[in-house]
């Protein structure tokens, strides 16, 4: 180490730099003064930068300016150096000065790189500026919150005396009072002036004393808020209360508790109400639990906002599935407009009301039906704010109703197939008492009329062969005796003669309607054709219209109905010849009543009455038969209910109302065909009956 020093103060090799000036005297004292000069301003600034940061300590990059000062002092020292070497060549002195001042101008470089994007960041002098004013308009807002806060203390403090509960506040240090309202006065039983400065030792018993003080330091080690039950007998009614205390800590600015606010309610009358409504609850608990119903209550728009338990027994579903959901999400779709409108109605009125019911959808998606009895929630206002009620499982109920129903459809239905089962029997026993009475009648009359028709030949001939006998006597015995001619003349035999064939042509005529008569009163009656049996249909309509000739004709004040029979070439048809002229007789009836009936009512007006009947072979499988008069026409209203049982417009006694249901049965059922009636008012009426050629197996 002394070698190195020595080597670096070593000169004796070198000249002194004022050789290079030539020693002029000018020249050398310019580079002192500068030199000199430079040094003293080069020391003198890094002197300002140390007090400067001395003085702000605040300011931030000291370290720069420390930087900056020792390297300003190097480059001073090297000013320095400047003049010592023009007499003194101590170069390598120098030049160390002249490295290390290197060396701290590089470290300060690039502390300088490191740090100017953060002086970028510092503020500017106008953002100072600002800065200040804000910061002065702070101090002024600040002061104003002061004073406000001063106020505002003022305030509460009389709040605080004014509050009907008791508040206590505690020094956080030795837990003095230092401050009591009035009714903390009153819990206590001492005026303010016996409670301040006072602890809990000083005016409670110790047991208590101790309690109290133990919450107190809780509270403030805690920094929470303790809230504690308490029982004290009252020194002046020496009554037992019941307090809510409550125990706060109040924190300074460093958070730390600086006073204690104690406040102790009066709960007494609150917790006997709370024990009441407790066991209320209770007992509606226990009735709610236990009762078959399910109670609701939901919001004005229908949003379940409680469900009793019963309400998972009675649907299945979990009571949270429900609470907070609508009540139209289980309603039958059907159900939901009167649901609705019920429930707008208790809305208005604000009544309650009962009986509805309605279809409630099941967990296991069964419908079930309920009845709700429902309230209106009415607040302080008397506005209607939602619903409560009482739901009841009425399903059973309606089975039972249903099934009570049916089956009392069932036998009103029973009781009308009864009686149109009587009353058709009684029809067809008419009616087979009158097919065999005809056919009696008929087969009675068939044999004599044969006999008196075959004779009447016979007689024919006979008579007409006597006649000429007779002329050839007249021929021959021009001039009979006397006794003959006078026979003659009293029996006028010329008229006789005459008389005599057209007497037994118009017989034979008698006769011959006679037996069509009979044929026709045989072909209605079908006695032999009970069953199904390819039938000529134009006989069997033709042997009903002889059977009601005596109403076609015309009576007094009736002229006669005109029949227009319009037939087509209708094959042999498969049927039940005797009910099918039953039918034809039916509406034929109807008809001429009809008839008989405008005729009287004098809607005819061309007094001309018609019957149409044309038939028509539709195609190879049915056949149509159309009877049409020119009648006054059927109501709409009637019309529909043209073929029901017992239903009749006539009089009492001239009608059973089963002539035209009849008929229909024996269409639809027996031959499986249809009967239907087209009418309109003024307009006639027409019937058209549709039956299969050939039956199915029947």
């Amino acid at each position: 180490m002394l070698a190195f020093f020595n080597y670096l103060f070593y000169s004796n090799d070198f000249i002194p730099h004022g050789h290079c000036y030539l020693w002029k005297t000018g020249l050398v004292w310019l580079h002192i003064i500068s030199d000199a000069t430079i040094a003293l301003a080069y020391y003198s600034i890094p002197l300002l930068l140390i007090y400067f940061i001395s003085k702000r300590k605040d300011v931030p990059f000291n370290g720069v300016f420390l930087l900056f000062g020792a390297f300003i002092l190097a480059c001073g020292t090297g000013h320095l150096m400047e003049i010592w070497t023009l007499w003194h060549p101590d170069y390598w002195v120098a030049g160390a000065l002249k490295a290390l001042t290197a060396i701290i101008s590089i470290y300060t470089a690039f502390a300088l790189i490191y740090l100017i994007p953060q002086a970028l960041t510092l503020p500017s002098p106008a953002q100072l500026e600002a800065i200040n004013k804000t910061l002065a308009s702070e101090i002024v807002e600040r002061k104003q919150a002061e004073a406000k806060l001063q106020t505002a203390q003022k305030f509460i403090h009389s709040v605080i005396q004014a509050m009907p509960v008791a508040v206590f506040v505690k020094d956080a240090t030795d837990l003095r009072f230092v401050l009591c309202n009035p009714a903390a006065e009153e819990l206590v039983g001492a005026s303010a002036d016996k409670i301040l400065g006072k602890t809990d030792y000083d005016l409670f018993p110790k047991q208590e004393a101790d309690l109290f003080t133990k919450k107190d330091k809780e509270a403030l080690t805690s920094k929470k808020v303790i809230e504690i039950p308490e029982e004290i007998v009252h020194p002046k009614s020496a009554e037992t209360h019941i307090l809510h205390i409550k125990k706060t800590p109040i924190l300074d600015a460093q958070g730390e508790p600086k006073y204690l606010l104690v406040i102790r309610e009066d709960i007494t009358d609150r917790k006997q109400v709370q024990a009441a409504l407790t066991a209320s609850e209770a007992k509606f608990r226990s009735l709610v639990e236990n009762a078959n119903d399910a109670i609701y209550s939901m919001t004005l728009d229908g949003i379940f906002t409680y469900l009793s338990p019963n309400f998972k027994d009675m649907f299945g579903y979990e009571i949270s599935e429900f609470v907070g959901q609508s009540f139209l999400a289980i309603i039958h779709p059907e159900d939901v407009p009167p649901c609705i409108a019920f429930l707008n109605n208790i809305a208005q009125t604000a009544k309650k009301q009962a009986g509805l019911e309605v279809r409630v959808k099941h967990k296991d998606g069964t419908y079930a039906w309920i009845t709700s009895n429902t309230s209106p929630v009415i607040d302080t206002n008397g506005q209607v704010v939602g619903f409560q009620g009482i739901i009841r499982d009425i399903t059973e109920h309606k089975q039972a109703e249903a099934q009570l129903k049916q089956q009392a459809i069932e036998l009103e239905q029973t009781l009308k197939e009864l009686q149109t089962t009587q009353l058709q029997l009684i029809q067809n026993e008419k009616m087979s008492s009158l097919g065999q009475l005809v056919a009696g009648v008929a087969h009675e009359i068939n044999n004599p009329v044969n006999f008196i028709y075959g004779n009447l030949t016979h007689a024919h001939n006979y008579i007409h062969e006597l006649l000429n006998l007779l002329q050839i006597y007249r021929i021959s015995y021009p001039n009979p005796v006397q006794e003959i001619q006078t026979q003659i003349q009293a029996i006028d035999l010329d008229f006789l003669i005459e008389d005599l064939p057209k007497l037994l042509s118009s017989m034979e005529i008698g006769a011959e309607r006679i037996r069509e008569i009979v044929a026709s009163l045989r072909t209605f009656s079908r006695l032999d054709e009970a069953e199904l049996k390819p039938t000529d249909i134009h006989q069997g309509i033709d042997s009903t219209l002889m059977i009601l000739d005596h109403r076609l004709k015309s009576k007094t004040n009736y002229p006669q109905v005109e029949i227009i029979k319009n037939y087509g070439n209708l094959p042999l048809v498969e049927c039940y010849a005797g009910q099918l002229n039953q039918v034809f007789m039916n509406i034929l009836v109807n008809a001429l009543d009809a008839l008989e009936y405008s005729l009287i009512q004098g809607k005819i007006t061309h007094n001309k009455p018609q019957i149409r009947i044309s038939t028509q072979q539709l195609d190879a499988k049915q056949i149509v038969i159309r009877i049409i008069d020119n009648g006054c026409g059927i109501p709409e209203q009637i019309r529909q209910r043209l073929f029901d049982p017992f239903f009749t417009t006539k009089p009492v006694g001239k009608g059973t109302g089963l002539g035209l249901s009849i008929s229909y049965q024996i269409i639809t059922e027996r031959h499986g065909g249809s009967l239907q009636c087209i009418s309109s008012p003024n307009q006639g009426a027409e019937f058209i009956i549709q039956i299969p050629i050939a039956q199915p197996n029947k």
